[in-house]
């Protein structure tokens, strides 16, 4: 959002609506509490918590995939068996897993975790495509706000594992601290 509110103070692309404006609806105070104290910890629980699991990235693995096939097939019929089918491919997939030999467990958590790594990152900057209204994939700016927020999910992510949850949520509470200013100062 940083990368965002100076190309548009600097009139260098057009101003999208944010869906739900807190700080215009809420006030500073209020905004300040959500983005900078319950975001970064749900945020932080969502995407980054994971990370340091045997068995957490399969689950968080298969709920993203279901988000992201609801999110293309978009039904309502097809919404329950999407998320019930990838519910049982977590399931299977983390039975195998347990079964799995302790060596071969560790090799493929190993060469895994960097695809794991920047999956979650990605998908942090996907689901932030959502607070813009009117923005799509199909909109050449969205990369931008990707691009922005899968920078900020590694950051995050890389303080998570090196330094644990606790410094991950800080990092992304200053983030967010810092864009509710420059959103209070530029609006």
């Amino acid at each position: 959002m940083g990368i965002y509110y100076t190309l548009l103070h600097f009139e260098i692309i057009d101003e999208y609506v944010e869906k739900f404006d807190i700080l215009k609806k809420l006030g500073l105070t209020v905004a300040l509490l959500i983005a900078c104290i319950l975001a970064p910890l749900l945020e932080e629980s969502l995407f980054r918590w994971h990370l340091r699991s045997k068995y957490l990235s399969i689950y968080f693995v298969c709920f993203t995939l279901a988000l992201i096939a609801d999110y293309f097939i978009n039904s309502p019929f097809l919404k329950w068996p999407i998320y019930t089918f990838f519910f049982f491919i977590s399931l299977i997939i983390r039975g195998y897993f347990k079964r799995m030999d302790i060596r071969k467990k560790v090799v493929f958590q190993r060469q895994s975790f960097g695809y794991l790594f920047y999956y979650s990152a990605i998908i942090f900057g996907l689901i932030h495509l959502t607070n813009i209204k009117d923005l799509t994939l199909s909109d050449p700016v969205f990369i931008i706000f990707i691009i922005s927020q899968f920078f900020s999910g590694l950051s995050m992510g890389y303080m998570r594992i090196k330094y644990g949850l606790i410094y991950s949520i800080l990092l992304h509470s200053i983030f967010n601290f810092i864009m509710i200013l420059l959103e209070f100062f530029f609006s």
